[in-house]
């Protein structure tokens, strides 16, 4: 089985101040078509948008990948950390002429974990302005912010807010109403290349204004050194877990350790 043996040791010092990183040709040729392969299958489920995730709780690709890539070890060097364990993945579809944005949020706040989480964002397809590809606000991670967790409707367009009383979280600025403010970046993806982000970043992503470009992205979620459980904040029940203790390491059966120094 391949290993994935890419040099990030320049990618740390922009992470850590910017955010997120990108990792030209992580993959290799293997686990590329191996993932598309499964995300064609998986998709043949026909659930909405947001719905294909935690696919490497049962065995096959998507759990050989997660758990025997080195994908861990990937994540640990831009993360600068000893240990790395595995929260989730999912995966992103979005078919020609779905032109609907997946609008500007954070991560984190859905996720019942506090400290630093890494996501790593697999293209699996080119992915550019046109048909889909990622935007950041970098160094918008360090804001210190936890904006309110919102549910979104089939396509990924925002409903409405969650958790509106919770004094733990902020209303998100509009950001796209006010984008001359910000420095907002992106970059275009060829496959293999991973976007690395952390889970506090303020990102969202274009739609799919072509008429044949698919763009297939795999995301993978992990939790750093200083990660802990914290059942208070989030609205991802199927990410909690008794047997944890809440302030204790990010760490069990169901989410185990991927790497460790």
């Amino acid at each position: 089985m391949d290993t994935l043996t890419k040099d990030v040791s320049d990618l740390a010092r922009p992470y850590a101040r910017d955010g997120v990183v990108v990792v030209r040709q992580a993959l290799t040729t293997f686990w590329l078509d191996q993932l598309r392969m499964a995300v064609e299958q998986e998709l043949k489920r026909g659930e909405r948008y947001f719905a294909y995730r935690n696919m490497r709780t049962q065995p096959g690709v998507f759990q050989d990948f997660c758990l025997h890539s080195g994908i861990g070890h990937l994540v640990a060097g831009i993360g600068q950390s000893s240990s790395v364990s595995l929260i989730f993945d999912q995966m992103f579809v979005k078919e020609p002429g779905t032109r609907t944005r997946t609008g500007w949020h954070t991560d984190q706040p859905y996720w019942p974990v506090s400290g630093p989480i890494l996501t790593t964002w697999i293209a699996l397809d080119p992915a550019d302005a046109d048909n889909g590809t990622l935007e950041f606000i970098p160094g918008s991670h360090a804001w210190g912010k936890k904006y309110r967790p919102f549910i979104t409707d089939k396509k990924g367009a925002f409903v409405e807010y969650l958790r509106k009383e919770d004094p733990q979280y902020c209303d998100m600025p509009n950001f796209e109403a006010e984008r001359d403010r910000y420095d907002i970046v992106h970059w275009e993806l060829e496959p293999g290349d991973i976007l690395a982000f952390d889970g506090f970043i303020v990102h969202a992503a274009m739609g799919n204004r072509t008429s044949t470009l698919r763009r297939r992205g795999y995301a993978v979620r992990f939790a750093l050194d200083q990660a802990t459980y914290d059942p208070f904040q989030g609205v991802a029940e199927w990410l909690l877990d008794d047997s944890i203790a809440p302030g204790a390491p990010y760490v069990s059966d169901r989410f185990p350790l991927v790497f460790s120094r």
